[in-house]
């Protein structure tokens, strides 16, 4: 025959490129189009190489790759109809065909070169690739398009059955020189390849366009029913004019319009817009950007009520004219909700942001804070972004960590046991603030499920500080001495009572009492006897160890209470304290100290006899000791007075001597006598307690400070009574400035009432007083003075001593009357 195989080869490739190039073209978006677009790129390929055989140089290339890509693209045909009609895949036969397919190929091209097993081997993988696709389209006939799907099984059906038929042909008849050799079966398998190629592909095609005309269909549906079915209100309109073309029930059900009004009448006929302008703006954002989303205006239904609508629409071509497609939401009622929403998160935004109290959210699965309100920065000196970047382990003390990790183990428990139980709880923590001091903070919580189902703890955080702070003052002042710190008579016999066992025996007790307190007390105020007081309480804070416990039982009275000690531990103790006393110096006083002490070793024996045997044998020592206390004492207190007043020195031995003068011519015994001057010598003592400025005054006293200087003889005389030997000449010192006449002070006796002693005082002690210089007045002289006593005898003075007075111990005349 005279027909040029490779001229039909040629129109086959160049037929396929054109099927590729328009497939490809296709939409892809449906799956098998670009396999089956692949196929003919495959084709057109596999045509190319067959084309070039006949050239020994490259007969393994073009006979092996070429009818490996012509069964390649059928398989590639095969795999795009299976997809496309969302068929069944067999997966492992085509790959299978191919793989034998190459393989006799290279057999009988190298090792046993024979065209005829080669054509016989393609050509029954072709067939047997056709009849694989004709059976699976005649097997699933319910086929998304299938009109075509008896065509498409026909056509491979005949290729396959062409196809078995040309392989067992190959095996009988005369073998030829190559693929392009004009047989009549070579001929037959070009053209029909050709036909075959065209036929497929055009039906394909049309299944394709099916397709898409289906999906166009369906979609024109589904907007329809969504268009009708719509809650919102949907209409369409012209673009020129506004006229309404089409709409839903929805938009009937807002306006309130019935179908008839509705028809062929524009949005400004039905007088729908609130403000005429809003339409204006609304077509001019549509204009710009060809669409608008949720577009904010206010719509006016056919009963005149106003909505808040959110409008979203675009501009559709309908018969090459331009609409609008509008869908109109009715968010009226979302807005005032959420005005509403606005006005209650302003309300309880303004309470969590000023409220004193820090309110916080914290997520319990997540162990993170979600919320901190701004008063957390009075609170700890943070701000909330600070505060919330923080976790449990730094918020909190290591110790309020503890218990609070205690507390939630056990709470979160409660809270999935019963979450609608209204259950609160309280804790107090302390919390670091950001300049590195602690404070305690009261936290009340409770438990919810936040939406996303996580723990999550709603706090309160209250500022505790001061509170616990007087707390801790009430506790401490409950069991400690407020002036000196020591543990209190409370502290102490409740330790008393715990100690009080025989494992803690022996137990031993110290009393310790201050000597002399209440002369300190008394020359120089409460003020200098605390001092005293406080400095012992020192030297027992400083000298007792952690398991001696020292307290102050009474004004002047301290008790040592230890366990587990013996006599020589005591005596050391003791003497230990003694040591450390006796190096104190406290300016014009003196710190002594009895002590004594008793020590429990017998279970049997009660404690209040053991605490009676220390006490007996303080009281013994302070017998021994304080008297020389109390002189010495007396002796620093008239040191003081004439240290700050030297004149004082001379005053007080003139008037010792008038006294003593006075006394034997009166005719006193020795010890009177000098019980007398003892008592002119110290009349003077309680000037102690008197401020110096008072007493140094030049100007006119106030009341207030001559009520003062008036103290000074009750004062001497609570001085001088605290030692024994001194007590009787304390009450002449009280009365040395009575008066004759009642009028003197400090008891207002009079006469005879007065001591004999205390009106010799008073003679001696005006006279030397107006005979010395003073800063509030100038020295008398003799006779000045003798006049002044003679002028106020029977007055301030007795006179029969007035008398004696000058004449016996001065040795002047009594003036005449």
């Amino acid at each position: 025959m005279n027909i040029d195989l490779a001229t039909i080869a040629l129109i086959l490739v160049i037929s396929s490129i054109f099927q590729a190039i328009f497939i490809l073209l296709l939409s892809s978006k449906y799956p098998g189009v670009d396999h089956f677009g692949v196929s003919c790129s495959f084709y057109a390929l596999g045509f190319l190489f067959v084309m070039l055989q006949g050239s020994d140089a490259y007969d393994l290339i073009t006979v092996v790759i070429g009818n490996s890509l012509l069964l390649l693209a059928l398989i590639f045909q095969y795999i795009g109809l299976v997809r496309f009609l969302d068929l069944p895949e067999n997966r492992w036969f085509p790959p299978l065909i191919l793989g034998f397919c190459l393989l006799t190929l290279i057999y009988f091209q190298l090792i046993f070169d024979t065209i005829s097993l080669r054509i016989f081997f393609v050509y029954l993988s072709f067939g047997f690739i056709a009849l694989l696709i004709a059976y699976t389209l005649f097997k699933h006939q319910h086929a998304l398009v299938p009109r075509q799907v008896p065509m498409l099984f026909l056509l491979f059906l005949s290729a396959g059955i062409f196809s078995v038929l040309r392989a067992f042909y190959a095996l009988f008849s005369p073998p030829i020189t190559n693929a392009l050799t004009p047989t009549i079966f070579q001929v037959l398998s070009f053209t029909g390849a050709f036909i075959v190629n065209i036929f497929v592909t055009f039906t394909f095609i049309m299944m394709v366009n099916e397709r898409v005309s289906s999906d166009i269909r369906s979609a024109k549906e589904q907007f329809e029913q969504i268009f009708n079915l719509s809650p919102d209100a949907s209409l369409i309109t012209t673009l020129p004019d506004g006229k309404i073309v089409n709409f839903n029930l929805g938009f009937l059900n807002f306006t309130g319009f019935s179908q008839e009004e509705v028809q062929n009448k524009s949005l400004l006929e039905l007088n729908l817009y609130e403000n005429p302008a809003d339409r204006e703006r609304l077509l001019r954002e549509i204009a710009i950007h060809q669409s608008v989303d949720e577009f904010e205006l206010n719509f006016r239904n056919k009963n005149k009520n106003i909505r808040i609508c959110s409008v979203s629409a675009k501009i559709i071509l309908m018969n090459n004219v331009p609409h609008v497609i509008s869908i109109i939401n009715d968010i009226t009622d979302r807005k005032n909700a959420e005005t509403a929403l606005i006005k209650s998160e302003e309300k309880y935004r303004f309470l969590t942001e000023f409220a004193s109290d820090v309110i916080w959210l914290f997520n319990l699965t997540q162990n993170k804070f979600t919320y901190m309100s701004p008063s957390i920065f009075q609170l700890r000196g943070l701000t909330p972004e600070e505060a919330m970047a923080e976790n449990l382990e730094v918020s909190m003390t290591a110790e309020s960590l503890q218990r609070v990790r205690a507390d939630l183990q056990k709470n979160v428990q409660t809270f999935i046991a019963n979450p609608k139980a209204p259950n609160t709880f309280l804790i107090e923590i302390q919390q670091p603030r950001k300049n590195g001091t602690l404070i305690w903070v009261e936290v009340s919580t409770k438990y919810r499920y936040h939406s996303s189902g996580d723990i999550e703890l709603v706090g309160v955080s209250r500022n505790i500080d001061k509170r616990k702070q007087a707390e801790e003052t009430v506790l401490y002042l409950s069991y400690h001495d407020q002036l000196t710190g020591l543990y209190n008579r409370r502290f102490y016999e409740e330790e008393l009572l715990r100690l009080d066992t025989p494992r803690n025996l022996p137990i031993a007790l110290i009393m310790a009492d201050v000597n002399g307190l209440k002369l300190i007390n008394d020359a120089y105020g409460h003020q200098m006897g605390d001092k005293v007081l406080m400095e012992f309480a020192e030297i027992l804070k400083n000298e007792c160890r952690h398991d001696e416990i020292a307290s102050r039982v009474g004004g002047d009275e301290f008790v040592i209470l230890f366990s587990h000690t013996d006599q020589k531990s005591v005596e050391s103790i003791v003497k230990r304290l003694n040591t450390v006393i006796s190096n104190v110096r406290i300016d014009h006083t003196i710190l002594s100290v009895s002590m004594g002490f008793a020590l429990k070793e017998n279970p049997l024996e009660d404690l209040g006899d053991v605490f009676k045997r220390a006490e007996d044998a303080m009281y013994q020592h302070k017998l021994t000791i304080s008297p020389s206390i109390k002189r010495a004492t007396i002796d620093l207190i008239v040191n003081s007075i004439y240290e700050r007043n030297h004149q004082e020195v001379v005053h007080s031995q003139s008037v010792c001597e008038y006294c003593q003068a006075i006394g034997r011519e009166l005719g006193f015994e020795t010890e009177a006598i000098n019980q007398l001057g003892l008592a002119g010598l110290r009349h003077d003592i309680g000037e102690i307690a008197i401020d110096e400025a008072i007493l140094t005054k030049s100007e006119k006293l106030s009341d207030a400070e001559w009520a003062e200087i008036k103290r000074h003889p009750e004062i001497g005389y609570h001085i001088l009574r605290s030692v024994n030997e001194l007590a009787e000449i304390a009450k002449f010192v009280l009365e040395h400035h009575e008066r004759w006449d009642g009028r003197g002070y400090p008891k207002g006796l009079k006469a005879d009432e007065i001591s004999l002693q205390g009106r010799i005082i008073a003679i001696a002690d005006a006279y030397c007083t107006m005979t010395t210089e003073r800063p509030y007045c100038r020295a008398l002289t003799d006779a000045e003075a003798i006049t002044e006593i003679k002028k106020c005898s029977g007055l301030q003075f007795d006179e029969n001593l007035a008398q004696l007075f000058v004449e016996k111990v001065l040795h002047k005349e009594w003036p005449p009357s």
